[in-house]
């Protein structure tokens, strides 16, 4: 609510109004009409002030009392074609995860220089937060931008336009997200750090181009830095992600994750030369017999869940100076491992975790292939001409924003639940527009009322206004605080 003052006949006409929303136009309803203002000159100094602050202590009253919402609809209502979008809760909560992570904060220091767009901040926003929820080109996101928490006035042209400055601040960005991260939860052990390694195929040209991304974690799981690589993943390419990670993060060790490697054996030489470790997958079992023979043998193999079954052992690895090396070997059955043969292997130089540990561990490739994947709508028809390779580091670095976010949010709800179901909530909360500004919320889950909780929120509310919604981004970030 707020004060209306009009001019009448060369007086000033008060009234207590509402404002909200009906399809595309604002309206506004009386709330209580006062009168002219100068009929109160003889009991207030300053009418005006006196009733602005009248209303005030209304909105105050309401806000404390949650006085019921009474709205009405005629029975034979039509749904109007040119309503409100919806209300997403889900992206608020999401964009102040962002928030808490420093990435308004690393655009507004740079509002204004030169080759960074008046709308880099609110595009890369848009961007992360959608992926945060699901994968979804730039495009659709565009075109639902009506519906983002906050405003979205940029052509989608001016889209492709800030992918540059993006590509360009990668590493900068990357180093914010890190110092602002360990400001809010301290420093964390970077004795050893592993290197979850994946490799993505983009349509380009006509083509396809690949481009493999290293995104260093902690023991916990916490991401600690990205380092972007063009081409395939071969051992010297794990070798300058495992240089440059460790001293960027001054570590003294790290574990490279990989999957799918046709270099196996130089892998694991070029890795264990320098002291750093190894979770691979072995593709095939030809230049290893024995190592067939024990994984096809039935025995041994116990139910690790979800249909999966396991066994390990400790066994030698021949290096390619014919030095021997100590690893553990992990045996699959079940849950989709398994590809040309009935099981699958992994290897790994970290004798001190247990088998569990090491499958937990290579899911970590799955969990990064999906936030990651490129889209090629994305690639196909640019509405700006924009460079192959700052595409594609525009699209890592948005992409290691939501993937940091999304972890930093299950890291607040105390890891409860994983990163699809979490996912999946934010992107289900969503309030469909009623009368006024009022929205109704309708999905409700153990996960969304524990992401409700952790961010400070308030817990399953029904309805909430543009206004609740416009707050939320902060009250998220303070909680992290």
């Amino acid at each position: 609510m707020h004060l209306k003052i009009q001019r009448r006949n060369g007086r000033e006409y008060l009234s207590v109004v509402q404002s909200y929303r009906q399809g595309a136009k604002v309206k506004t309803r009386t709330i209580e009409t006062i009168g002219y203002a100068d009929a109160y000159a003889d009991r207030y100094e300053d009418p005006i002030a006196h009733f602005r602050e009248y209303v005030d202590q209304l909105n105050r009253n309401a806000v404390a009392q949650r006085q019921p919402i009474e709205l009405s609809f005629g029975y034979s209502d039509v749904i109007d074609a040119t309503a409100a979008p919806p209300a997403r809760l889900g992206a608020a909560i999401a964009l102040g995860c962002l928030d808490a992570l420093g990435i308004r904060p690393f655009f507004h220091a740079h509002a204004g220089q030169e080759r960074f767009p008046p709308y880099a901040a609110r595009v890369f926003e848009m961007l992360a937060t959608e992926r945060m929820m699901h994968a979804t080109s730039k495009r659709e996101s565009w075109a639902t931008r009506s519906a983002f928490p906050r405003d979205c006035g940029f052509t989608f042209s001016q889209v492709y336009e800030a992918l540059p400055c993006f590509s360009r601040e990668s590493a900068h960005i990357d180093e914010k997200i890190l110092r602002t991260w360990k400001n809010l939860a301290g420093e964390r052990d970077m004795n050893r750090i592993f290197l979850i390694c994946g490799s993505y195929a983009f349509p380009i040209d006509g083509g396809s181009r690949r481009a493999s991304v290293a995104v260093a974690i902690d023991e916990g799981g916490m991401p600690l830095g990205i380092h972007m690589l063009d081409g395939r993943l071969e051992p010297s390419k794990f070798r300058e992600s495992v240089d440059e990670l460790k001293g960027r993060l001054d570590s003294s060790r790290a574990v490279v994750v990989a999957g799918g490697l046709r270099d196996l054996g130089p892998t694991i030489s070029e890795l264990a030369g320098t002291g750093d470790g190894f979770v691979l997958y072995q593709r095939d079992f030809e230049s290893s017999p024995d190592l067939a023979t024990w994984a096809e043998d039935e025995s041994g193999y116990a139910s690790i869940g979800s249909g999966v079954f396991m066994k390990e052992r400790i066994a030698q690895r021949t290096l390619v100076d014919g030095s021997q090396l100590p690893v553990k070997e992990v045996a699959l059955r079940g849950g989709g491992y398994a590809t040309t043969y009935s099981h699958a292997l992994l290897v790994s130089s970290e004798l001190d975790l247990s088998g569990v540990t090491i499958v937990q561990l290579y899911r970590e490739l799955w969990r990064q292939a999906e936030p990651f994947q490129p889209l090629e709508a994305d690639f196909s028809s640019m509405p700006y001409p924009t460079s192959a390779d700052d595409h594609i580091r525009a699209h890592f670095i948005v992409c290691y924003a939501a993937f940091f976010a999304l972890r930093m949010l299950r890291w607040k709800m105390g890891g409860a639940y994983n990163a699809a179901d979490t996912a999946d909530a934010l992107l289900r909360m969503e309030g469909v527009h009623l009368q006024r500004n009022y929205y109704l919320f309708n999905y409700r889950s153990a996960v969304t009322d524990r992401i409700e909780e952790a961010t400070g929120i308030d817990k399953a509310r029904r309805l909430r206004t543009r206004a609740d919604l416009r707050a939320i981004p902060g009250q998220v970030k303070k909680s992290f605080e």
